[in-house]
């Protein structure tokens, strides 16, 4: 059983230890008055930047490349050296001794970029997003609407200049390529003309008379053969010995013959052999020269594609200069915000002064429950079970009663102070 089991033995309790409770209870909302006089006040400040879908469709307008778009510059906008130069532009740090490593952190941590997704029927979602929302949290108002506006005409100014200078740069790209392939197909053309007059003979469409000429040489040289084996055959009929003139003037005319026939047919043979081992290069020529033309055919197909995708980005780059395509535009500026995100100084002052009173009671309570003492004829009657006979009141002497004034001005005291700071909490 606890000391307290009545009303009255409650208010002889409260009696006994108002001191501790009120000691204790002014403890707390001091120290609650102090968390919040010290507690930094937030202040959050937002800008919505709509993101309006093109006129004109193109492949920057799709879901997966707006979002990668809104990831880079997200990247860029937090960045090292932008975060720097934003604290720098608005001297948000001032002179306090804080590393740039600190600084770029607590900027990280104030500052946030969120998407809005596009609202699609039914229950699917492409992922599109619809809005960007800017939100800066600082402990001064002013500067929290400034950064979020600021970070916001950044990311209208960069996607519209990055969006500009990648049109402009793949432009610039297709067109330093077609060029490039121009001069290879060029320099091929004239490799695939000399090549053709170094070996015309030996081209597809040549050939054939080559091979014509080639028949007619050997169908020659058959016919000197023929001839020439006639002209043995005679020669071998007539006697070498003879003695007689006409005889001697044949043989003579024959082996002349014979000799011419045998010349016209080496000359026919260098011929037929220079003939053929040029027909034997052929088809290598043939493989040389398709290979040439084959490699021509995929420079043109290269400057084909080439052309296409330069016409494409000089469309593109017209469509953004004339901001036909996906844009950012300004929505809502960020306005001065009027009351801090942060818990409010009075919720913690009242937090704390609740705490206070808790563990005075609290206290209170274990001073009486270590320190059992009975203090009333009912108590006594209650615990021992015997009726006390007679009960002396207690009586203070007059020091303890001046110890009680004492303290009791010094309460008074204390809640004359814990009032203005309360005061001072509120304002």
């Amino acid at each position: 059983m606890g000391p307290i089991q009545s009303v009255s033995e409650l208010i002889s309790w409260l009696r006994r230890r108002w001191l501790v409770i009120i000691t204790i209870s002014i403890l707390g909302a001091v120290g609650g008055v102090i968390a919040a006089l010290t507690s930094e006040r937030v202040y959050s400040a937002t800008a919505v930047i709509q993101i309006i879908t093109p006129v004109i469709e193109d492949e920057g307008a799709t879901p997966a490349a707006l979002s990668q778009r809104i990831q880079t510059i997200e990247q860029q906008m937090m960045s090292r050296e932008s975060l720097l130069a934003l604290a720098e532009e608005f001297d948000i740090f001032g002179d306090a001794p804080i590393t740039q490593s600190d600084q770029v952190a607590i900027l990280r941590e104030s500052i946030s970029i969120r998407g809005i997704t596009a609202a699609q029927p039914g229950f699917t979602s492409d992922g599109s997003i619809s809005a960007l929302v800017i939100t800066a949290n600082t402990n001064d108002p002013q500067l929290a609407a400034d950064i979020s506006n600021e970070l916001a005409d950044r990311l209208v100014s960069q996607s519209a200049a990055r969006r500009q200078q990648s049109a402009r740069a793949a432009l610039g790209f297709y067109q330093f390529e077609e060029d490039r392939l121009q001069t290879l197909i060029d320099e091929q053309d004239a490799r695939i003309a000399e090549f053709q007059t170094a070996n015309q003979d030996l081209l597809p469409g040549n050939q054939l008379s080559r091979r014509e000429d080639l028949r007619r040489l050997e169908d020659s040289r058959l016919e000197l053969e023929r001839e020439l084996v006639q002209l043995r055959s005679e020669l071998a009929t007539l006697d070498a010995d003879s003695s007689r003139t006409v005889t001697r003037r044949r043989i003579t005319a024959l082996e002349d013959e014979v000799d011419q026939r045998e010349e016209e047919i080496a000359l026919l043979d260098e011929r037929i052999d220079a003939l053929r081992t040029e027909l034997s290069r052929a088809p290598d020529i043939e493989r040389e020269l398709t290979a040439m033309e084959r490699a021509i055919t995929q420079l043109q197909d290269q400057l084909g594609a080439t052309a296409e995708s330069r016409r494409e980005a000089e469309l593109d780059l017209r469509i953004e200069d004339d901001q036909q395509s996906v844009r950012f535009e300004l929505l809502e500026e960020a306005l001065l915000p009027e009351y801090a995100i942060s818990t409010g100084r009075k919720r913690i002052a009242m937090i704390w002064g609740m705490a206070g009173v808790m563990a005075g009671l609290g206290l209170a309570y274990a001073l009486d429950w270590m320190n059992p003492v009975l203090r009333t004829a009912r108590q006594m009657e209650r615990e021992l079970q015997l009726r006390p006979v007679i009960s002396i009141p207690y009586t203070m002497s007059a020091a303890e009663v001046r110890r009680r004034r004492l303290m009791i001005v010094m309460a008074s005291g204390m809640l004359i102070l814990l009032g203005i700071l309360a005061v001072l909490v509120v304002i």
